[in-house]
């Protein structure tokens, strides 16, 4: 390996994580597209390939190019099961990627799985009550509200709330994100007078986070509507879908 080649390889990288941050996904993967070609060099083994292998997946499931990410998920899957050991944080972070593509393609048990096997490994790691714990939690509530398993769901939602809460703050991107999800669920079982309010805090720590033009606002906001169309409040809602429309439009992609 070189060292132009290394450093070639950073300045993909680095600039295909600013393009994600602001939610420019289809410029991130064409930065980690030429992270690639550079991470090919260092040999099959090399930590940074598998690396940049998950970050162009992560950036084409974001543009609902599911099926060209999982092959980079499974083949850095593969690479960091020979080099990493077995309570490796890493390993579970691939887990937990693959397992979120399952979830996305409704492949329900597969994703279960995964993340059962990346949980397990954070714990082992890290405790019950690290915020990467809260993390997967998170994730297998999200597969557990859409598969009808409310009632596992809410008290996982819960516990990574708790967390989060009380090892990040209550202003931070990922609390906003616990708030969003436990609304959904509550929304989804009638209990909108619950909902609301957490949607509404959602929505201004992500404002205050991510910024005013960032998709997952765009998405928070598209949840809210849902709730004020759902309670008659159609011009509330239909003002809500403009805002978020018009940020969808300004960040190039919808929903994915």
């Amino acid at each position: 390996m070189t060292v132009g080649t290394h450093s070639e390889w950073q300045i993909h990288m680095a600039a295909g994580g600013m393009a994600f941050e602001k939610g420019e996904y289809a410029a991130a993967e064409r930065m980690f597209r030429g992270a690639l070609k550079e991470a090919e060099s260092f040999g099959n083994h090399d930590p940074k390939l598998a690396h940049t292998l998950n970050n162009l997946a992560l950036a084409c499931c974001s543009q609902g190019k599911h099926e060209l990410a999982e092959p980079f998920y499974r083949r850095a899957l593969a690479i960091d099961e020979v080099t990493l050991g077995a309570d490796d944080p890493d390993l579970a972070t691939d887990l937990s990627n693959l397992a979120a593509h399952f979830h996305r393609i409704g492949r329900y048990d597969d994703a279960e799985q995964f993340y059962k096997r990346a949980m397990s490994i954070v714990e082992r790691r890290f405790g019950k009550e690290h915020i990467e714990t809260a993390r997967l939690m998170s994730g297998l509530a999200v597969l557990y509200c859409d598969n009808d398993r409310c009632h596992e769901a809410e008290q996982l939602y819960k516990k990574a709330l708790d967390i989060r809460e009380r090892n990040l703050g209550s202003k931070h991107q990922d609390v906003a994100e616990s708030l969003n999800n436990l609304a959904a669920l509550y929304c989804k079982n009638n209990r909108c007078a619950e909902a609301e309010p957490l949607y509404e805090r959602s929505i201004a720590i992500i404002e205050i986070t991510l910024g005013p033009d960032h998709p997952e606002l765009a998405a928070a906001l598209e949840n809210y509507g849902d709730l004020l169309r759902k309670n008659g409040r159609t011009p509330e809602a239909d003002a809500v879908d403009s805002r978020a429309e018009r940020i969808w439009k300004k960040a190039g992609n919808h929903g994915y």
